[in-house]
């Protein structure tokens, strides 16, 4: 059985060996291949044009039904794809050169503004344009939140697009990158079917060799999202010209691709019809901006949670039998989707929340409590089942469990008393140990001192504001042997009452006075308390011998 509980405890950490100490920081990639019709891309069940493609979709999810719900030509789609939303963008010049501008945020902005990142973590790579199509002029958004714009003069096909894409990913790493593919649209027009095939072919030759590079790289593998999509189709083989225009409302037209890899997406095709303006609010969710003006809606049934932890090993030390110890550990969702988390402890363990629920992008703080009953060295685990990919993770405990602890309790009078510590204990800091006093310590060495530190078998004057018990717990003292010297000493009690005749002294005969102790004025006494300290006077250096009685209780 302990071979077995061993075997267990290695498979489990070798499952959750990553460890993360902070949210995940997330990647997206959004790629755009313009005028690709669903019967050449995921539709065709040949997988002749696109076997890229249709084999990442068996690693993340598919949208059956994606159309583009409005204009199905590409100077509005586009610009509903970047914005989230159908509303007309406006003519402008720029440079003597005819272009368009949205007329609502784009993505780039809300996620520059609401996340405060650089244009260097937000790219447009797309094909050489004189006059390219510009983000918002919006009122507190527009120009300080546009895009990086990655083209270079004389780059026109969709492989010199990717050479730009590659080198830029490579070198700054984007949280936000959307990448324009020209050149299915083009040549869709040019009439020529077997052109239209094979730029279709190096697009998804395109989409497998940017997967490939983000899993390669060290910082974006494992932390990205990939999406594609089109904005619009192409005619069906029956409507007007067929695959050479679109621009109508035929289903060749309407429906596209779509097609999201990575971090955030769950594997499966979804049957649930989705539109272009829901892009943007999938987006914003992932990266964890709001795009406010944006129509659509969240494609929340492909997006999951990512769950992480900011530690996975608890170490409690020592810890006594009929005490509680607590920890505390966090648990991070960096992901798109709601995090639900259960925890199972074994016995004496106890975690709070127990159960919960985590949001995107927000982390939770969990109090872990051990509560033993029985001595030895503990190493143990307990499960986080959640509805990440894993489903399930582990946090380790270890502690030493000693024999439960023992409490003194007295009473401390208003004003002035004599006290001592009559338990071993770590605490023995004044301000920690008495919440009422009113004054620091004094001891009596050849004259008083002064101290907030409190030491075994050693008597203190002590000022309390109010009457009140004070609760020692430690480990018991049953007998102790104080060093005094000749005339007056003031010295701590045991856990245990003793009576003035059990006192033992080397030499004999040491004591040369009454035992006092004080509450308002001194009082000679017969029994010496735990919890209180005593003046008593010696005719000679040595030591005085405190030992428990075996017939008397602890107070």
């Amino acid at each position: 059985m302990k071979l077995v509980k061993k075997i267990i405890l290695i498979l489990l950490l070798i499952l959750n060996q990553k460890l993360f100490s902070q949210f995940i920081e997330q990647h997206f990639v959004l790629v755009i291949i313009d005028g690709a019709r669903y019967s050449e891309t995921l539709g065709d069940t040949t997988k002749q044009y696109t076997p890229v493609m249709h084999q990442l979709a068996l690693q993340g999810a598919v949208i059956d039904t994606f159309i583009n719900d409005s204009l199905t030509y590409t100077s509005r789609a586009i610009p509903a794809i970047w914005c989230g939303s159908w509303k007309a963008p406006r003519d402008t010049v720029i440079n003597g050169n005819a272009t368009q501008y949205a007329t609502v945020p784009t993505f780039w902005e809300y996620f520059r503004k609401d996340r405060d990142k650089d244009s260097t973590d937000a790219l447009y790579i797309t094909k050489y344009f004189t006059a390219p199509w510009l983000p918002s002029f919006y009122p507190n958004y527009g120009p300080p939140y546009w895009p990086m714009f990655v083209m270079q003069e004389n780059v026109w096909s969709d492989l010199y697009v990717w050479n730009l894409a590659k080198n830029k990913l490579a070198e700054l790493h984007p949280k936000f990158s959307v990448i324009y593919l020209a050149d299915v649209d083009a040549a869709g027009h040019s009439g020529n079917w077997d052109n239209y095939t094979r730029k279709i072919t190096i697009a998804d030759s395109i989409v497998g060799m940017l997967w490939n590079f983000l899993q390669s790289d060290s910082i974006l593998k494992g932390r990205t999202t990939m999406v594609v999509t089109n904005d619009h189709g192409r005619h069906l083989d029956t409507v007007s010209t067929g695959f050479v225009g679109h621009g109508d409302g035929c289903w060749g037209c309407r429906r596209i691709q779509f097609l999201a890899v990575g971090s955030n997406i769950k594997k499966g095709i979804t049957k649930i019809k989705r539109k272009i303006p829901d892009i943007t609010p999938t987006i914003g969710k992932i990266l964890n901006f709001n795009p406010i003006y944006s129509t659509g809606t969240t494609i929340t049934e492909i997006l999951k949670p990512i769950i992480s932890f900011d530690k996975r090993n608890i170490d409690l030390g020592n810890v006594y039998v009929n005490s509680s110890k607590i920890d505390s550990f966090k648990i991070y969702n960096s992901g798109a989707a709601d995090l639900n988390v259960n925890i199972s402890t074994p016995a004496n363990i106890v975690t709070n929340p127990t159960t919960t629920q985590i949001l995107p992008h927000t982390y939770k703080n969990f109090i872990v409590t051990f509560s033993p009953i029985d001595t030895g060295e503990v190493n143990s685990f307990f499960l986080i089942n959640h509805n990440d990919e894993n489903q399930i993770d582990t946090i380790f405990i270890k502690a030493t469990v000693l024999p439960a602890l023992d409490t003194v309790t007295f009473k401390v009078e208003k004003g002035w008393n004599l006290i001592s510590i009559p338990v071993k204990t770590e605490i023995n800091h004044i301000d920690t140990i008495f919440s009422n006093h009113s004054s620091r310590a004094f001891k009596y060495s050849n004259g008083y001192q002064v101290t907030d530190t409190l030491e075994l078998g050693t008597g203190y004057w002590l000022k309390f504001r109010d009457t009140s018990n004070v609760k020692f717990t430690g480990k018991a003292i049953s007998s102790d042997t104080i060093d005094v010297v000749i005339g007056w000493n003031l010295i701590g009690m045991i856990s245990y009452p003793v009576t003035a005749s059990q006192i033992l002294t080397i030499p004999e005969n040491l004591v040369s006075s009454n035992i006092y102790s004080y509450n308002k004025s001194y009082i000679p006494v017969d029994t010496l308390y735990p919890g209180k300290a005593y003046w008593i006077k010696v005719n000679t250096n040595g030591k005085i011998i405190l030992r428990k009685n075996e017939l008397h209780r602890k107070n």
